[in-house]
């Protein structure tokens, strides 16, 4: 019905007012108006009953009101006959129809086909004699697949829900965007995919609560399955939703190390990228501790899950003490590319404990870095630092201070790289600033 431009559904106490606008009419079409409030059984009123009927047939519409612009034009009760009852349907109706509208191309097979129907069941029944149909010819399409849209749907939902997808949705039902409407029809077409039912990556504005609703699952089993110990989640997170599901947190398994002549407690701890505190822990040792010839230490091996990623030009979203620390460990040298301006250059773990402190590892590298950041600077930006071909999520500044290791470099001290909860060195709290980053080039923000 071209007249009617959009409309408005208002609900109070399990009925709802429609409220109609009509688009901008011509004279002849205005003097149907004039009709209206003379005879509210008019042509137009007529119309606009059965447009209800067609659009919303499972809403308990008690009242429409009809308007141009500000101006109401009419309103009245929608007879009991129009009034259908509201249905928490979850499921695809059975026998049901759509209204399809040929498009240039169609033929009675290609719709058939679309709709998962014989050409015998269209031909029965619209009455057709034979197999031409012509472009803008209105068809009534029997269908097991049709779905009457309910309150909280999304095509999401309804993708996962029915074993497709949006895009086959939307193709299937002409659809421009993902808007939709109570009531409205939807052909869907289930699809012989496989769908991972086991977890669910966390998107922008979820909670446990939209997961829980999602998947037919409680907050409280999400929380257990998960190890969560609060309602907390961020957007990038792997949610599992069943149990018994493989760990994905790092593990640590230990391997048995022989000290060799010349080998110290530091020494021992860098050759197998751990901090030397952790070493001395495990062999209940002190760092005044004497190592001899032969003697065994317990040696922690730390096994890091490689984490899902919001794109490939992300990087890992990994924690600095239980993950990040043990993949980028001293003496690792590493390709940092810069987040906004895509420039790359080569850097060197040197020191550090709360967070790593690196070097550029040539001049070269000190002279694109120099291009990054304007100069020297304590500015934080988004970087990703790609370690043994993992991609890290990290912020970096820098401005070169304290001591140095490298010496042909070009630049006077280290610079700092942080990553998720790294802290300062100089009061062991997080920087903020140096986080938003890290969160940036996680995809996160």
């Amino acid at each position: 019905m071209d007249f009617i431009k959009n409309y408005k559904l208002k609900q109070e106490n399990g009925e709802y007012l429609l409220v109609i606008y009509l688009n901008n009419i011509n004279t002849e079409f205005a003097d149907e108006l004039d009709k209206i409030r003379e005879n509210e059984n008019s042509n137009f009123i007529d119309q606009v009953q059965q447009y209800i009927k067609t659009q919303f047939p499972n809403l308990k519409i008690a009242m429409c009101k009809v308007m141009l612009g500000s101006m109401l034009i009419t309103s009245f009760a929608v007879p009991s006959t129009q009034v259908f009852a509201a249905t928490n349907q979850s499921s695809i109706n059975q026998n049901s129809f759509i209204d399809y509208k040929v498009q240039s191309g169609d033929s009675l097979w290609s719709i058939a086909n679309k709709f998962n129907v014989s050409i015998s069941e269209i031909k029965s029944v619209n009455n057709l004699t034979s197999d031409t149909i012509y472009v803008d010819q209105n068809l009534k399409i029997p269908s097991n697949n049709v779905y009457v849209v309910k309150s909280g749907d999304t095509l999401y939902k309804l993708s996962q829900t029915y074993n497709t997808t949006i895009d086959k949705i939307k193709k299937d039902n002409n659809l421009t965007n993902d808007n939709l409407y109570i009531g409205q029809k939807l052909i869907i077409n289930q699809e012989n995919k496989s769908v991972d039912t086991t977890k669910y990556i966390v998107k922008k504005g979820d909670t446990l609560w939209k997961i829980s609703q999602m998947f037919n699952v409680s907050v409280a089993s999400l929380k257990s399955i998960n190890n969560l110990s609060s309602d907390n989640i961020y957007e990038g997170q792997t949610i599992y939703l069943k149990g018994n599901v493989e760990s994905k947190e790092p593990t640590i398994t230990y391997k048995t190390h022989k000290v060799q002549s010349g080998e110290t407690t530091w020494s021992i701890s860098i050759d197998n990228g751990i901090p030397m505190q952790e070493l001395l822990d495990a062999n209940n040792l002190t760092a005044n501790s004497q190592l001899s010839i032969g003697q065994e230490l317990r040696v922690p091996v730390h096994n890091i899950p490689i984490k899902e990623t919001m794109g490939s030009q992300y990087g890992e979203y990994l924690d600095w003490w239980t993950e990040a620390q043990y993949i980028m460990a001293i003496n690792d040298v590493a390709k940092v590319t810069d987040i906004e301006t895509g420039k790359s250059f080569m850097v060197k773990r040197t020191i550090g404990a709360n967070h790593a402190d690196c070097e550029p590892l040539t001049s070269n590298d000190t002279d694109i870095a120099k291009q990054v950041w304007g100069g020297y600077s304590w500015n934080t930006r988004a970087v990703l630092v790609e370690v043994d071909g993992r991609r890290i999520a990290a912020s970096m500044s820098f401005m070169p201070h304290s001591v140095q290791y490298i010496t042909d470099n070009n630049f006077e001290g280290h610079f700092d790289i942080h990553f998720l909860n790294s802290t300062r060195h100089k009061d062991g709290l997080v920087d903020e600033y140096h986080q938003e980053k890290v969160r940036i080039a996680a995809g996160l923000e």
